[in-house]
Order: structure tokens, then sequence, then C-alpha cells
């Protein structure tokens, strides 16, 4: 590893190595895409918690999340409502979502042809490929992000990851310990 300040542009993914749809997918199409996105040349097991939206030109709209997606899915479920906990329960869980369970899914099933912009999370952080990786290191802590999304000169390029941003710092401090 060298001795100058790696950047987010130096382990960021290429947008050809993360899941992305056009604005006007559907939420079934935002399923396949986390499912089964595989980036060419990949042999370890794929499939991915969210995706990036672009526009026809490339540019981002916001992202997708399986937790967004399960919330349009399953809003009558999911909905921010005062759960009690049944008897015999210790978390919050509505005992009549098992009773209803083929309800819920038929409900799921009715919302796959809807349009993927009833779940993309807009106004998501962006960083700039330059970003050092202390500096995104320390956005995504703070802010609870697992993935974010690279722009240079205004344009999506990629992702950094988390585990990549980790990784990198986990070996400098390593290799430093090492000297």
């Amino acid at each position: 590893m060298s001795n100058e300040n790696q950047t987010v542009r130096d382990i960021m993914l290429p947008l050809s190595a993360f899941p992305c749809l056009k604005e006007s997918g559907t939420v079934q199409e935002a399923i396949q895409h986390l499912r089964s996105f595989c980036p060419i040349g990949s042999s370890g097991p794929c499939g991915f918690s969210e995706l990036m939206v672009v526009d026809d030109k490339g540019g981002l709209i916001g992202r997708v999340t399986q937790q967004g997606v399960l919330r349009v899915l399953f809003s009558s479920l999911l909905d921010p409502i005062d759960i009690k906990p049944f008897a015999g329960r210790s978390i919050e869980y509505s005992d009549l979502a098992t009773l209803l369970e083929g309800v819920l899914m038929k409900e799921g099933v009715n919302h796959l042809h809807a349009s993927v912009t009833k779940v993309i999370e807009k106004g998501i952080r962006v960083l700039p490929a330059t970003t050092d990786l202390i500096h995104a290191m320390s956005v995504m802590v703070i802010c609870k992000e697992t993935v974010l999304p690279v722009e240079e000169n205004g344009k999506l390029v990629g992702v950094v990851q988390l585990a990549e941003v980790f990784g990198a710092i986990g070996d400098k401090l390593i290799s430093m310990n090492s000297k």
C-alpha cells in the first residue's frame, strides 16, 4: 500500500459491478435486480441489499433498499402502528400476521407491478470520487450508511461500500503497525 492517502475512487465499485435500475422500472424488477444481479466475472454469491436508481442519462435519482421494497409490499403489516405483543411473544409482532399470511402475500403480489418510484429514497448522500477514505469512513459511520454513490464531474461513476473502506483502512493500520 502506498504512503499517499487513498480516495474513494481507489476502492469504489464501478456502476457495472453494482445493480442499477431506471426510474421507469417496477417493484418486481427491483426485487429481481436485488436478488440476482451479479457483476460479469464474479464467482462469489451475488445479491445486494440496495440498488441505485438512475435516469435515462445515467444520473442518480436515488436508491431502493430491501427494507423499502418490503415496506411497500406489506404496508398493511409494516405501517408504523401501535402493535401490541400477544401472549407468549416478547417482540412487537401482530398476532394477526400469522393468521393472515395468505392475504398478506396476495397484497404483496398486487404491488409487484407498482412503479419503483414508490420505493425510491431520494436526497441520499453522494461522495465525490476524490473523498479521502477517513472522511468517507466518518460520513458512513456517523450517518449509518453501508453504501454510498460516488460522483465525478457531476456524473454517477460508482458506489463505495463500507466493507471496502473498512478493509482499506484496516490494511493501512496493520501495515503501519508492522513497521
